[in-house]
């Protein structure tokens, strides 16, 4: 398996160093290099991307405000020298965050988390269940989950629980695998932590849908999404 990667940082002395990490494991392709995050659209429009390294304090735009305008992120290892940044990172799906300077060891270890990743990826539904229900990935088990069973679905850190009418299962699956492999029709992402099952829902408020007791936050870049569920 070939791991396309695209590294973003201002210092080309990141570039350098991740790359001659990169070099010494078979599976790393290097797809582009952007100084800016501004370079990065034109290299994602024309290439697959299955990891980004990726700075937060860049000029022009920071790399929060790059995640924020990407609608299904590819893996994501944050390269920082700073500290204070790693907490609000999670909130971003990220695969890991690589404090500078970092060593060989620290790194392949952030890397072999986003080859994990990519290598449990949803393809598609198609084959794995009928169209009324998916697999979800825990652990060492898949578990065959209707779709009328899923209420709502929360990502947390590296994992993402998923929440039945009866119990919930951990999975190492992202938000956004699930945002993919779930049918548009029947599941709206409100929240960049949260995606819903329309059917569940019983209250809608500028800020916040409620399933029955349960009451999950509207995320602010999600507001547009409510907008159109209670058009359907």
């Amino acid at each position: 398996m070939t791991i396309k990667y695209l590294i973003m940082d201002d210092e080309p002395i990141a570039h350098k160093l991740i790359t001659n990490f990169a070099n010494k494991r078979g599976e790393m392709q290097l797809v582009g290099n952007c100084y800016s995050a501004l370079d990065a659209p034109s290299i994602l429009a024309s290439h697959a991307v299955d990891l980004i390294f990726l700075d937060i304090n860049m000029p022009k735009m920071t790399g929060f405000e790059f995640l924020n305008t990407l609608q299904n992120p590819p893996q994501v290892i944050i390269v920082s020298a700073h500290r204070e940044y790693a907490l609000e990172s999670y909130e971003y799906e990220i695969t890991d965050y690589l404090l500078k300077p970092f060593n060989a060891e620290r790194f392949n270890k952030a890397v072999q988390k986003a080859v994990e990743q990519v290598a449990s990826k949803p393809e598609s539904n198609s084959g794995s269940g009928s169209a009324d229900s998916i697999y979800i990935k825990d652990d060492k088990k898949h578990h065959k989950v209707a779709l009328d069973d899923i209420l709502y679905i929360k990502a947390n850190g590296n994992y993402t629980s998923v929440y039945l009418t009866e119990g919930s299962i951990l999975s190492q699956m992202k938000i956004s695998d699930f945002e993919k492999l779930l049918p548009q029709s029947d599941f709206c992402r409100i929240h960049r932590s949260y995606l819903i099952a329309q059917s569940a829902v019983t209250l809608v408020k500028a800020a916040e849908i409620h399933l029955g007791d349960i009451v999950v936050p509207v995320g602010r870049v999600y507001k547009e999404s409510v907008g159109a569920l209670l058009k359907r």
